[in-house]
């Protein structure tokens, strides 16, 4: 199956402002926190109620599509991609506060899900053809190339920058005490692990659309997004690009997609990261990390201990920090560094049971699925994009070991990604029920499509 990119977008030009901008502030984090619980936040919990430019921009998109659909008087049908693992995750969420020492943490925990639920609904329902997931992944792009050229400009400003922070309006450019430049987003870990989920759709969708001025912007923002992420140095987001960089590389030489000039682009990238990586090693690997790595090891233990004393319920949403200082406060951790779990996997347990964990693992699962089955539907534009994005959710999961991802811009983005996953999924799906119709009109099952949509969470 092989569909060129259509010439019209389902986008309304309001739809495509606001996308764009909405995808663009999450990392900017032009947002507001009411009922803040500022200690609470030291440690590692969603710490308010957060209303962001995001937040508006979701009204403005929900708007139009309504108004969009109520302006059709004839509608094709198409199936609702509700994702119900996402829905059995959010609803244990909601029931974990029950069983939490401070619910309202809980329910800050909920509110920015149903955020990014909202984000992903909408990504996966709206997004109707291959310009739109095109345009989808050019707003990634566009968001991948901001925040590393401020990386880039922070660490070319060198020790004038280390530990200082810039402020532009609502935002604050900050690098740390180590030299890590972090963009607008306080941490470089965070900056890491969140240009690294973009940077792979970004790179994939440069390998294979037509046109040379937009090839040219996907490949710009790539070099910058690669080299952004070393500046960060940070472990997992490498290991998540690598990862997926093996993946997507090794599915595109099997299917001939691969253009040959990748191979010349890939020498010059590696001059260009050559010394960053060098940094990297020596800095973060051969040197030590000022304990980084050996602090997740009591963290780990409490965790532990902390699921073997409730396994089944949790703790509440958001109250980790809080049901852990009795494990904490034993003699053998009494002097040790403390905060929230930093395992993603662990937190989720800890915080929701073991139902909450496996409906986690059920969401990010599923996602993948959808950008698995929508490369084996092998259309020319949809299948690579659709691979990029389970190897991207792949190397993400991988990264999720070793750290909290709680912050209101890895979750919503890692929303985004999944929400574009399922809508190139749907995507593929129609264009292959379509060419079954036209192929063999009689013998073609409805039901066995919608069955396959129902299998794969709508």
């Amino acid at each position: 199956m092989d569909s060129s990119i259509p010439s019209v977008s389902s986008f309304s030009w309001i739809e495509r402002i606001a996308l764009v901008l909405g995808i663009f502030e999450i990392p900017l984090q032009c947002d507001k926190y009411f009922m803040f619980q500022e200690e609470d936040a030291l440690v590692g919990a969603v710490g308010g109620l957060n209303v962001s430019v995001t937040t508006l921009c979701l009204g403005v998109l929900y708007a139009c599509w309504i108004s969009d659909a109520a302006g059709k008087r004839q509608v094709r049908f198409s199936p609702v991609v509700f994702g119900l693992p996402m829905v059995a995750y959010i609803s244990i969420v909601a029931l974990s506060s029950l069983a939490a020492v401070k619910p309202l943490l809980s329910y800050f925990d909920l509110a920015l899900l149903l955020q990014a639920y909202a984000i992903y609904f909408y990504l996966a329902n709206r997004v109707r053809n291959s310009v739109d997931v095109a345009f989808c992944v050019f707003a990634l792009a566009i968001t991948l190339a901001g925040q590393s050229v401020l990386i880039v400009l922070l660490a070319a400003l060198g020790e004038r920058a280390i530990g200082a922070d810039y402020s532009i309006g609502p935002m604050v450019l900050s690098v740390w005490p180590d030299g890590r430049p972090c963009g607008t987003m306080h941490s470089p870990v965070l900056a890491g692990s969140v240009l690294a989920i973009l940077w792979l759709p970004v790179v994939t969708l440069s390998l294979v659309i037509p046109g040379r001025h937009l090839r040219t912007f996907l490949l710009a923002a790539s070099l910058l997004g690669a080299l952004a992420i070393l500046l960060t140095q940070t472990r997992g987001a490498i290991v998540t690009i690598a990862l997926g960089t093996v993946i997507v590389a090794i599915g595109l030489l099997f299917r001939s997609q691969l253009p040959r000039w990748t191979f010349a682009a890939a020498a010059i990238a590696a001059l260009i990261g050559a010394y960053p990586m060098s940094r990297v090693i020596s800095e973060r690997i051969t040197s030590g990390d000022e304990g980084s790595a050996e602090a997740r090891i009591h963290l780990t233990q409490i965790a532990l201990e902390m699921i073997s004393a409730n396994p089944l319920v949790g703790y509440g949403a958001g109250n980790c920090h809080l049901a852990a200082q009795t494990f904490a406060n034993q003699g053998r951790y009494r002097s040790e560094w403390f905060f929230t779990i930093h395992c993603k996997y662990l937190l989720v347990w800890i915080e929701n049971g073991v139902f909450g964990l496996l409906a986690f693992l059920l969401v990010l699962v599923n996602s993948m699925s959808y950008g698995w089955s929508a490369w084996r539907f092998k259309d020319r534009i949809l299948a690579p994009i659709g691979l990029a994005f389970a190897a991207a959710i792949a190397g993400h999961m991988v990264h999720m070991a070793v750290d909290v991802f709680n912050s209101r811009t890895q979750v919503e983005i890692l929303w985004v990604v999944m929400g574009i996953s399922a809508a190139t999924f749907k995507i593929a799906l129609s264009l292959k029920s379509r060419k079954l119709e036209r192929t063999d009109p009689e013998g073609y099952s409805v039901s066995g499509v919608q069955a396959r949509m129902l299998r794969y969470g709508t």
